[in-house]
């Protein structure tokens, strides 16, 4: 689901930012390299930084003037584990699939039935389709969730389909007939689409990261006056080769 731009906290979104730059790279950065993996100026990361290490999400190593992730971002469980290393894996496609497109780029997985919005790099654009970190989706109404689905074995593909799809808006595939056609369309075509089947006014492009555990996919999701069906294919091909890399990184 879209966000309302008008209601999000640019400042607190940018330092938010930082974060997932931190975690993705994995080591502690200087204040240059978190500002220019950011596109931020240095004075504004540092603020954003200094602003972060007071609420523990961030500390700094003064000898080496690098910061990382704080003890309150701290992971240890498995799953989290493999969490971080699959953003860690992906962040650098998705700035790259970003610059390229300037789109918003989504990392996205399954939980529980549903998509669970990962990570995030937004588009710079004032007009942009954005979902919140965190946020979960129907897995038949979005790009991410037919990706995954279609990678798996066909007589598993509906298995976390409920009997009646809810529909999300009047292009939602509303059936698990419709459904399993469309599945096997995007197995075979190599990438996901939604055509403003979750919201209105949106269409996302969605590649599946072969292999990932959790089941993931990478997306790009933007309004559907710049999403037209010639440069669908170009994108879904651009983040086939994204997830590709990612899902190699992953194996390594």
């Amino acid at each position: 689901m879209s966000l309302d731009a008008r209601y999000v906290v640019k400042p607190v979104r940018k330092a938010l930012q930082l974060l997932d730059v931190l975690e993705a790279e994995g080591r502690a950065l200087t204040l240059s390299e978190v500002a220019e993996r950011a596109a931020l100026p240095k004075t504004t990361a540092f603020r954003y930084l200094y602003t972060l290490r007071a609420a523990g999400l961030v500390v700094q190593d003064d000898a080496a003037e690098a910061y990382a992730v704080g003890h309150r971002l701290a992971v240890s469980p498995a799953r989290d584990r493999a969490i971080l290393a699959l953003k860690q894996a992906a962040f650098p496609e998705m700035q790259r699939l970003q610059r390229r497109f300037n789109e918003t780029v989504n990392l996205g997985i399954v939980e529980n039935g549903a998509v669970v919005y990962l990570a995030m790099v937004g588009s710079t654009r004032s007009l942009r389709m954005e979902a919140a970190v965190g946020a979960r989706d129907p897995l038949h109404s979005t790009s991410l969730g037919k990706a995954i689905l279609a990678a798996r074995p066909v007589e598993a593909r509906l298995a976390d389909a409920p009997a009646r799809l809810p529909r999300r808006t009047p292009a939602t595939v509303a059936s698990r007939a419709a459904l399993a056609e469309e599945l096997a369309h995007t197995a075979e075509r190599g990438y996901a689409l939604d055509m403003e089947e979750n919201e209105v006014g949106a269409r996302c492009v969605a590649a599946v990261v072969a292999g990932a555990r959790p089941e993931a996919a990478l997306s790009i999701s933007g309004p559907v006056q710049r999403m037209a069906d010639d440069l669908l294919p170009r994108i879904g091909a651009a983040l086939t080769q994204a997830a590709a890399l990612v899902a190699e990184r992953l194996a390594e």
